[in-house]
């Protein structure tokens, strides 16, 4: 028995049943096996859904309850990643199946690597770990000698030609690109953490300048498996890039177009479509899982510009076509996303608003960590960087209940200077320190209201259609909620419509169809979709 789980990033059961008939794949799983709303986690964000997802536990169990997990003894800005294994704090299914002798392959999770089980027959991959942070930003080659991912591109242009020079295995290499030309791969020569590393990028010439995409690397990071990694790189990087997402920075930076940035969706998928296909097809497994971002990409930019509705309606088709090339190589297959999607109208950039009344501090490189007195690390979560708690926390426990207070007396203060409604509907916080990956303050912002971590000019700003997020999720216990589950094969019914499914059921029903039971979980096997 063997048995796959799809993984599609953002995909909302509203939208998929608006526009399921001109879906094929989707139609066919629907009519011959089962099909509902996916519940979702509390907040519904990525690695906080996905997390549940995957050890079929809520957040308070699991532990990933926010991007960023703030635990004692650690600087209030070296806070755990929800996007590592040592999130965890309970063993997601690919443990639990390996345990069992079972063979396991995992193309694309948060909390996959690094790998701390170290179990016979499991394979954990993660390209997301080949695009190290302080490399992978996409810019603008211009001509003359431009700095991108750690080395130099030298850019000459005669006419309406570009000829572009960079580093290549022990020599120089060189591509030459007319006004409106996307390149093939360029593979060049890097170094990361003093070691050599070679990466993967896409130019496009433009009229003035070159943009370059943001780059992966062979950075030895992104699979328990070198061997396996290295073929990856081979057969698909190389000939396909290895753009992961659409680059919404560049976007929302001006330095490309609204029509470049799909373009790099595309390529995204791509990537996405041929890594899978390649990986499935190649190892050996008993369950694997696999993951697309595209519709995820898409409706975070377009969900909330009604005019755009149709480049949603393509990520879908995308998505579509992404399953149906793995219907086959399984005997049960399931379909599963993370969250839904809301519309947005406003964006509330909490550290903006922490400066704004001085507990936060910046300096000519960013924020001031050593004058900080609270951060918000996302997920709702605003913690205060207390000494004794905090490594080089810099508020005492008398100061901490008065520095709440005027924390929520502010926040709770603002009002949408539009509308005069309140932008927080909820602010709870406590006169006690919090524990380990918990909150000192916990926000939940109003429909309408997208809350980041990223420290802007403008605490509450608009959104603008086609350059920033009109969509989002996590916080406002609608339509963002409720992700889409569908299943269909040997061992499942046909026809049944899915009425209470929620995250952390799946795990525990994958484990009963591998027949693997009596498995503690927060979650229950959906015994009405199994025929047995």
């Amino acid at each position: 028995m063997k048995a796959l789980m799809v993984v599609l990033d953002g995909a909302s059961f509203h939208v998929m049943e608006r526009l399921r008939s001109e879906l094929p794949t989707f139609s066919r799983m629907i009519e011959e096996g089962a099909y509902g709303p996916l519940t979702s986690s509390t907040p519904s964000l990525t690695p906080v859904a996905l997390a549940s997802l995957f050890t079929g536990f809520g957040p308070e169990v699991h532990g990933v309850i926010s991007p960023k997990i703030f635990v004692k003894g650690r600087r209030i800005q070296r806070a755990v990643s929800a996007f590592s294994s040592e999130s965890l704090k309970v063993d997601p299914i690919w443990a639990t199946l390996s345990k069992r002798g079972l063979k396991v392959l995992i193309t694309s999770a948060p909390q996959a690597l690094p790998d701390k089980w170290k179990l016979p027959g499991l394979t954990l991959m993660d390209p997301y770990r080949a695009r190290p942070k302080e490399l992978s930003e996409g810019t603008v080659l211009k001509v003359g000698s431009n700095q991108a991912a750690g080395v130099t591109w030298e850019v000459s242009k005669e006419g309406g030609k570009f000829t572009i020079s960079f580093p290549s295995g022990d020599g120089k290499g060189t591509v030459e690109l007319e006004n409106g030309q996307w390149s093939s791969p360029i593979a060049f020569s890097a170094t990361y953490r003093k070691s050599k590393v070679e990466g993967i990028t896409f130019l496009h010439a433009r009229a003035e300048d070159v943009y370059f995409s943001p780059a992966s690397f062979t950075t030895g990071e992104w699979s328990n498996d070198p061997d396996l990694a290295s073929a990856v790189w081979e057969e698909v990087s190389r000939k396909q890039g290895m753009l992961l997402d659409g680059d919404y920075k560049s976007l929302e930076k001006g330095l490309i177009s609204f029509e470049e940035y799909l373009e790099t969706v595309r390529l995204s998928f791509n990537f996405f479509l041929s890594y899978t296909s390649y990986v499935l097809r190649r190892s050996e497994w008993d369950f694997a899982s696999t993951y697309l971002p595209t519709i995820d990409n898409v409706q975070h930019l377009l969900y909330g510009v009604d005019d755009a509705f149709t480049l949603v309606v393509e990520a879908y088709r995308m998505a579509d076509r992404f399953v149906g090339s793995q219907l086959g190589l399984a005997d049960v297959i399931f379909v599963v996303s993370d969250h839904g999607v809301v519309k947005v109208r406003k964006r509330v950039n909490v550290n903006s608003l922490l400066r704004d009344i001085n507990v936060l501090k910046t300096g000519e490189r960013g924020i001031d960590w050593s004058r900080t007195k609270a951060y918000y690390g996302g997920g709702g979560v605003l913690r205060i960087n207390l000494k004794g708690r905090e490594e080089d926390g810099v508020v005492s426990k008398t100061e901490f209940p008065k520095l709440v207070r005027y924390i929520v007396k502010h926040l709770d203060a603002l009002r949408d200077p539009e509308t005069g409604e309140k932008v927080f509907v909820s602010i709870v916080s406590t006169e006690v320190p919090a524990e380990d990956r918990g909150a000192d303050v916990f926000l939940t912002v109003g429909e309408g209201y997208s809350i980041s971590s990223t420290l802007r000019e403008e605490g509450l700003e608009s959104v603008k259609p086609y350059r920033t997020i009109t969509g989002d999720h996590g916080y406002y216990r609608g339509e963002d909620m409720y992700g889409v589950f569908l299943t269909m094969g040997d061992k499942i019914r046909k026809g049944v419509r899915v009425k209470d499914a929620k995250i952390v059921d799946v795990a525990p029903t994958i484990c009963r169809v591998l027949g693997v039971n009596n498995n503690r979980s927060d979650g229950r096997v959906l015994m009405e979709v199994l025929l047995t």
